[in-house]
C-alpha cells in the first residue's frame, strides 16, 4: 500500500503540507481528525469530552478502517497523538511511509496562538510552550521512528519532490531513514 502518513505535534503543519503535497501529486488527502469528526458528527472538543481513551479508541478504529479502504497513493495527516496509542505506529509503518514534520516549540506555540481553545490537550492550560514541550517529550520517541524527519521551518514543496517517489515505492526500500 502506498499511504504517506504525516505525523508530528499539533500545529506542525500536517494538514497544511498534506493538502499541498496531495494537490501537487494528484493524490487524495485525508485529515484523520476531520474524518473522525465527519463519522461521529461532533467536533474534536466534544469527542475529547467523552475522555481521551474513548477518543483514542475511535481514532484507532478510524485509522484501521482507512488503511483497509485505501487502494491508491494517499496522504493522511494524523492527529498529534495518533502514533502514540494502541499499535497505530506499527500499523502505519506496515501500510505506508511515515514523515515526521518536526517543528520547534516556539513555532508550534506561535501557530497555535488563539487556536488553543479548540485543541483539547491545550485548553485551559496557562503555559502553552510548557505543555507543548511536555507533549513533545512524551511523543518524540514515536515520531522519530518515521522514515523521514523534516524540519518544518526549512521545508518547501520541493523538499517533498525529493522523497515522494521513494515513499510511493516504500515496499522496495524498507528501513530508509533520512533527515532533511
Amino acid at each position: 500500500m502506498n499511504i504517506i502518513f504525516l505525523t508530528g505535534m499539533p500545529a506542525a503543519g500536517k494538514t497544511y503540507w498534506g493538502t499541498r503535497v496531495a494537490e501537487a501529486y494528484g493524490f487524495p488527502f485525508i485529515d484523520l481528525d476531520e474524518y473522525i469528526i465527519q463519522r461521529e458528527r461532533e467536533d474534536i472538543r466534544q469527542l475529547f469530552s467523552k475522555g481521551e481513551g474513548w477518543f483514542r479508541a475511535k481514532e484507532h478504529a478510524s485509522l484501521i478502517g482507512l488503511i483497509g479502504m485505501i487502494k491508491r497513493p494517499t496522504i493522511i495527516a494524523t492527529g498529534g497523538g495518533t502514533p502514540c496509542f494502541f499499535n497505530n505506529l506499527k500499523q502505519m509503518q506496515r501500510s505506508g511511509t511515515l514523515i515526521y514534520l518536526k517543528a520547534r516549540i516556539e513555532t508550534l506555540a506561535s501557530r497555535i496562538g488563539a487556536d488553543e481553545q479548540v485543541r483539547p490537550l491545550l485548553r485551559g492550560r496557562q503555559n502553552t510552550k510548557e505543555v507543548l514541550q511536555q507533549l513533545l517529550c512524551e511523543r518524540e520517541r514515536f515520531y522519530e521512528q518515521a522514515s523521514y524527519i523534516l524540519q518544518t521551518e526549512d521545508i518547501s514543496l520541493s523538499t517533498f519532490d525529493e522523497i515522494i517517489p521513494e515513499c510511493i515505492n516504500k515496499h522496495s526500500q524498507q528501513g530508509l531513514s533520512l533527515q532533511w
